[in-house]
């Protein structure tokens, strides 16, 4: 689909996953440290990916090495809780709450800092089917067969469409009759633009920032109770392995500091994912022309040679 894009497609996440699930159980975990490569993980979706080229940017512009892996979100977990994964921007808070909590529990991971605050997830209508009197779940269910019973989400190990199959399951306000259809985030969006194009009712897992509510102008529905699935006031939270700060605390500082705002990554989406402009080009430019915002970043954050890091940081991005 023309103007969408996204890094995996289904068929290519879905072996990448298990791919990743073996090479996570292979061997034992490595101990971190910020003389290795600081391994980031990132899901397939265009916010995080952006988000963590952005950083990683900065940390080489240190003298750090890095590297990115994209994972689902359940074996980015599997890899913090290894300790084969250092670092992950895509902690959605409370839709993986289910993956994430237990290791939180067993103090296998830290919940290092709120990178993004103010996001919103959960089913989503087309404003037009809001505007008709569809406003709720409750709403939804009643008029299920304009929508064919089906709730369009993305891949299966995502933390919303994990919420969405419970709520099916457990028949969650009459839902018990309903199908959810993974996909792609591209595979989802493709099937929003074919509804919108014409004019039918179609209900998916919405969230912002993304472009999506810019392009589909698009509603949140609420929820009569405090649900899993509606009107999710979320926030993004950077997750790193137990102990990883006290072997890395310079570089902790920064991910700790690291916080993103929502217009802020609504624009690198936009420009990534739906101008399709390539990533680098994309988190470069943006560090160009926000040394400032970066210098807040690294308050207190050396070089890895020992300097101020905004310094290397400007030298290396042609500012002095």
């Amino acid at each position: 689909m023309t103007g969408i894009r996204t890094e995996l497609t289904a068929p290519r996440l879905a072996a990448f996953a298990v791919a990743g699930a073996l090479a996570l159980t292979a061997g034992m975990p490595r101990p971190a440290s910020a003389s290795e490569p600081i391994r980031f993980a990132v899901q397939a979706w265009p916010g995080v990916t952006v988000k963590t080229a952005v950083a990683t940017r900065v940390l080489e512009a240190m003298g750090y090495r890095t590297e990115t892996r994209e994972l689902g979100s359940q074996f980015i977990y599997k890899g913090i809780e290894s300790g084969e994964v250092d670092v992950s921007f895509g902690a959605w808070m409370p839709a993986h709450k289910s993956m994430l909590q237990p290791l939180l529990d067993k103090g296998e991971a830290v919940q290092l800092a709120a990178n993004l605050k103010g996001a919103i997830q959960g089913l989503a209508v087309p404003t037009s089917v809001c505007e008709a009197g569809i406003t709720s779940v409750e709403d939804l269910v009643a008029n299920g067969e304009r929508f064919g019973r089906k709730i369009y989400a993305i891949e299966p190990g995502a933390g919303m469409t994990r919420a969405f199959k419970k709520a099916v399951k457990n028949d969650y306000q009459g839902l018990g009759d309903w199908e959810v259809v993974p996909s792609s985030v591209a595979g989802m969006l493709a099937q929003v633009e074919r509804a919108v194009g014409k004019d039918e009712a179609i209900v998916f897992h919405g969230w912002k920032p993304h472009w999506m509510d810019v392009k589909f102008d698009i509603c949140f529905l609420d929820d009569k109770e405090s649900s899993e699935i509606a009107a999710l006031e979320t926030t993004v939270h950077t997750v790193i392995p137990d102990g990883w700060t006290d072997a890395n605390p310079n570089v902790a500082r920064f991910l700790k500091q690291f916080r993103v705002e929502p217009s802020t990554q609504s624009r690198w989406i936009h420009a990534y994912s739906y101008k399709d402009r390539e990533l680098d080009r994309v988190a470069r430019q943006w560090i160009e022309r926000n040394l400032d915002t970066i210098e807040g970043w690294l308050k207190g954050v050396t070089a890895k040679d020992g300097g101020p890091a905004i310094d290397a940081v400007r030298a290396a991005y042609g500012s002095s």
